[in-house]
């Protein structure tokens, strides 16, 4: 037998999809902090009960990229249940859906923190939203079967 390195991929992994490599910056990167803040704010003066989130895919996951990066929904929202709509958008994209045996988690920007999917958006927004008034948010999968 091979020894296996930290790097080599599992043997029983499904061949993903090749993704283009990323050609948009991350928000942040791409729409100055003033335009960010100032759409924010309107967002909040409208919609009190909302929360604003920027969901884009991890960098080094291997999903596919949602058309839809903006999300506003209500603050009673479960994690669980943004979950089920990242998760949903990423089946309706044209590179296919997520694998059986894949579980997708969301990450807090701030600091790469996944929150508990009981948790209310809510309470995820007041504790790691962005000084713009965003919560950003990215998504990626892990194999759940394990390997080999």
């Amino acid at each position: 037998l091979k020894p296996r390195l930290a790097t080599d991929r599992p043997i029983c992994r499904r061949p993903s999809i090749p993704q283009p490599i990323r050609t948009m910056p991350p928000m942040q990167e791409a729409v100055p902090f003033e335009q960010r803040s100032a759409e924010a704010r309107r967002i909040l003066a409208k919609y009190p009960d909302r929360i604003p989130v920027i969901c884009e895919r991890a960098a080094r996951s291997d999903l596919p990229d949602i058309d839809k990066k903006k999300f506003l929904v209500p603050g009673t929202m479960l994690c669980g249940e943004f979950k089920y709509i990242i998760h949903k958008h990423i089946n309706q994209t044209q590179a296919g859906t997520v694998a059986s045996d894949q579980t997708i988690y969301l990450f807090v920007q701030k600091n790469s923190t996944s929150p508990k999917t009981g948790a209310l958006m809510s309470e995820v927004y007041d504790q790691y939203k962005n000084e713009d008034g965003f919560l950003y948010m990215t998504y990626s999968a892990e194999n759940t079967l394990g390997s080999q």
